[in-house]
Parts: C-alpha cells; structure tokens; sequence
C-alpha cells in the first residue's frame, strides 16, 4: 500500500502541475482577451463567458494530449519501476493518475463555465423570457441524470482512447522482439491505420452517446441504453488492461535514468 501511494503521489504531483499551468493559461488568455474587448468599448457582462469559451479547448485538448504522453513515457522510465509493485497495480495507478488529473482540469472548466454564465447571464438571455421558459421545463432530477450520464461516458471514453493508445505503443515494441525491420514497419503501418480509425470511431461513439444524453434530457426519456454501452466500453477496457499488463510483463524495457 505504501508503494502504491508513494507512486500515486510521484506521478501526480508533475501532471497536476502541467494541468494548472495549462489551466493558468487559459485564465491568462481571458483576461487578456477581455481587457482588449473592453479598450475597444465593446466589453460586457457576458464578455468573460463568451472569452471562456473561445479559450476552454486548450486545457482540455492539450491537457488530454500531455496526459496521454505521460502515460507512455512512464512505462519507459526505470525509476519508478524500482518500487516493490505488481505490474498491474503500476499500469492501473498510471491511468488513475492521469484520470484524477484529467477530471480536475473538467471540475475547473466546469467552475469556471458556471461563473462566467452566472455572471453575464442578464445578457445572455437578453431579457427573453423563451430562454427561461426552456430551463424550466427540466426537473431536477433529470439535470442530474443528464450530468452523470455524461461525466460516465466522459470518463469510459477517455480510459478506453488511453488504454487503446497503449495497447498499440505495447505492440508496437513486441514486433521489435520478433519480426525484421522491413515486416516492423509494415505492422507500424497497420497499427497507425487502426489507431486512426479507432480514433475516429471512439470520437463518433462520444457524440452519439452524448447527443442521445441531450435529447433524453429535452423529451424527459430514459437513458437506460446507456448503461448497455457504458459496460460494452468497460468490458473492453479491462480486456485491453489485461492485454496490456501481459505485454508489460513481457516486451516492454524500461529505459534507466
């Protein structure tokens, strides 16, 4: 157990600094953005919500991107493989420190989406009361459904595109054990074909999950469906998590600093 949180506590602490920096940046660029807007004389009370949201794709693509990275690079690093663990628990607390971090830069963006909307929300809606009258028709209950619903998705989706990333990066290195270069680059190929249209199914697979999230929520349905896809997209984590560690175990070196 020490072992384990001593690992969770080194991995974190240089992500969670990565994030922040990212999360900095982007508070920076809205402020700079807003000031600008109102040297012009244009600034107004929804200003910082529309900035926000022209600058919130930087934390969460790059920071998916850099967390992504981290991954792989630690199943190269030597130093933390020093620690007496089993080498499923260091590829599990590998994910779930990235996944603790990743759901961190969500919390902040979503604080930050609440603020700003709370604080331009007059403008907003300009004084329409057809704004209104759509909110008001979702109990609460189904906001809570709707946002749960879509935090699961978020959280399956973005493990699996992880775990997937991994898969191919392990078997990429098991082909180096047994095949000549020229076949290596050929299995390079394939792989990077399937890692693209993998790429692209996972992305088609979150918005048709969350569009069915959103027009669940406006025609007050159920979204039992939903679990059947959430444990499909389980089951092939685990399988993958399995597949993964075999190959830790078996083809991948890492490299001492």
């Amino acid at each position: 157990m020490t072992s384990s949180w001593s690992l969770f506590k080194a991995l974190s602490w240089p992500r969670f600094k990565q994030m922040s920096l990212l999360i900095g940046i982007e508070a920076l660029a809205v402020i700079v953005t807003s000031l600008w807007t109102a040297i012009k004389g244009n600034f107004t009370a929804a200003t910082l919500f529309y900035n926000l949201c022209a600058w919130m794709a930087l934390p969460l693509i790059v920071g998916f991107i850099l967390l992504a990275v981290s991954n792989e690079k630690f199943f190269r690093a030597g130093t933390f493989w020093l620690l007496p663990i089993s080498d499923w628990r260091r590829y599990t607390i590998n994910l779930v420190v990235s996944l603790v971090n990743i759901v961190y830069v969500w919390l902040v963006q979503v604080i930050l989406f609440c603020l700003t909307l709370w604080i331009g929300w007059n403008e907003l809606m300009g004084g329409l009361t057809s704004a209104s009258l759509f909110f008001s028709q979702f109990d609460t209950g189904s906001a809570v459904q709707f946002a749960l619903g879509t935090l699961l998705v978020l959280v399956l989706v973005t493990i699996l595109i992880w775990s997937t990333i991994t898969l191919c990066h392990f078997v990429t290195n098991a082909t180096k054990g047994f095949l000549p270069r020229f076949r290596q680059r050929f299995v390079n190929v394939i792989i990077t074909v399937v890692v693209i249209y993998v790429a692209f199914r996972l992305a088609n697979l979150l918005i048709s999950m969350v569009s069915f999230l959103s027009s669940q929520l406006v025609n007050q349905g159920q979204i039992d469906s939903l679990w059947v896809g959430s444990l499909v997209m389980l089951a092939v984590i685990l399988v993958e998590g399995v597949l993964n560690t075999l190959m830790l175990q078996k083809w991948v070196e890492p490299t001492l600093n």
